[in-house]
């Protein structure tokens, strides 16, 4: 919320983001609702406070986590519940108990082998109980009723009635990725084909950015991955979302290569190199090849024209080897086509299939062009791949 507050959002682009995330706001009000109802007349609690409280923390993680981390979360408020009532019962209330109370939650709660999220989540509730409670309470555990009435009807709403849709999650995380990809792709591109060491610089802090969105990348896919596996209703997406975790795996190191790419061509501009415009032009279908990536996962036509440019894009850089010896520029035509080699595997190629593809001349020529071994990054090793994948002479 800060972020977006500092950010120059428009009022309209805050309206479209509350659209966007509404029916999920009402699904965990929802569930709040529900766990406090079954709480309040089903199981018979006057002030069922912890049941709606559990339901909200645990639909929020799974909106964006995965339902081992949920559940996770949900053992550790129970057992920070269960242990503060424990302790207030024979030590009673006041402010030392209070510090008793939630160093010693965070303590079992750790020892359990929660993470900070569920650790300060118990504390919470230990200091909810610790001031709250009333020591000669009888019905003092039914927090922790309480607690399992909540976390389990947001589960059930999670994993039965409303599910995330897996593959619409994993095609939103890797669509924006890939977009990202292709402007810095393009970026790398101009600076190379103005020569402009500002402009590469530019590119390399771009590039950079790419990295930061390797973990969210990772992360839905994981929760789609197990939104498939977990969730009944969505059994019938395994297929697609599998393919789609084998591309997301693929565009995380592109992104990681980009990065390399870009620092690499920002060195060879600034070592006054010229790099020749082939490799420019390879650039360009690279970025060409990542803007049909995502819609290739499930879309043959997509998938043809993401192979093709990516292709394209390693004969293109390629051709720059019979033009110059230049180490740092032949660094860069191996990145180039290591991305490519990655791009292609994201389309659903195996390893082998890729490293084939590029070995192949567009035309059959087998022996034309020898691939380069991906996420080599030694430079001594890459110059010798290089020269290696210069095209042979005929005998």
């Amino acid at each position: 919320m800060l972020e977006m507050a500092l950010d120059k959002i428009t009022l309209r682009q805050r309206f479209d983001h509350v659209r966007a995330l509404a029916p999920r706001l009402a699904l965990v009000a929802l569930a709040a609702m529900v766990s406090y109802l079954i709480a309040r007349y089903f199981v018979g609690h006057s002030q069922p406070f912890f049941a709606p409280i559990s339901a909200v923390l645990v639909m929020g993680v799974t909106a964006g986590r995965t339902v081992k981390r949920a559940l996770q979360l949900a053992f550790g408020v129970a057992l920070g519940i269960a242990v503060a009532d424990l302790m207030v019962r024979y030590t009673g209330v006041g402010a030392w108990q209070l510090g008793l109370v939630i160093f010693i939650v965070m303590c079992v709660v750790v020892f359990a082998g929660g993470d900070q999220l569920a650790v300060n989540q118990a504390a919470a509730s230990g200091v909810l109980v610790a001031i709250l409670a009333i020591p000669t309470d009888p019905h003092g555990f039914s927090r922790l009723l309480d607690i399992l009435v909540g976390s389990g009807v947001a589960l059930v709403f999670t994993l039965v009635l409303f599910p995330l849709n897996p593959s619409r999650l994993a095609k939103d995380a890797l669509h924006p990725a890939l977009n990202q990809i292709s402007i810095s792709l393009c970026k790398i591109a101009d600076a190379l084909e103005s020569g402009s060491s500002t402009q590469a610089d530019s590119a390399v802090d771009a590039a950079r950015e790419l990295e930061h969105g390797v973990e969210p990348l990772r992360a839905a896919a994981a929760v789609s991955d197990e939104t498939s596996r977990m969730a009944v209703a969505r059994r019938g997406q395994l297929g697609t979302v599998d393919r789609y975790a084998y591309a997301v795996e693929q565009v995380t190191r592109v992104q990681v290569s980009v990065v390399s790419l870009a620092r690499g061509a920002s060195a060879a501009l600034r070592q006054g190199n010229t790099v020749p415009p082939t490799v420019v032009a390879g650039l360009r279908d690279l970025a060409e090849a990542a803007d049909h990536v995502a819609a290739s996962v499930t879309d043959k036509k997509e998938r043809d024209i993401a192979r093709v440019a990516a292709l394209r894009a390693a004969t293109a850089a390629s051709a720059a080897l019979d033009h110059t010896r230049n180490l740092a520029v032949s660094i860069v035509v191996g990145q180039v086509r290591m991305i490519a080699n990655d791009l292609l595997r994201a389309t659903g190629m195996s390893l082998e299939e890729a490293r084939h593809a590029l070995h192949t001349k567009p035309g059959g020529d087998d022996d034309a062009v020898i691939p380069l071994e991906p996420h080599s990054h030694d430079p001594q090793g890459l110059h010798d791949e290089i020269e290696a994948a210069r095209p042979r002479d005929k005998a």
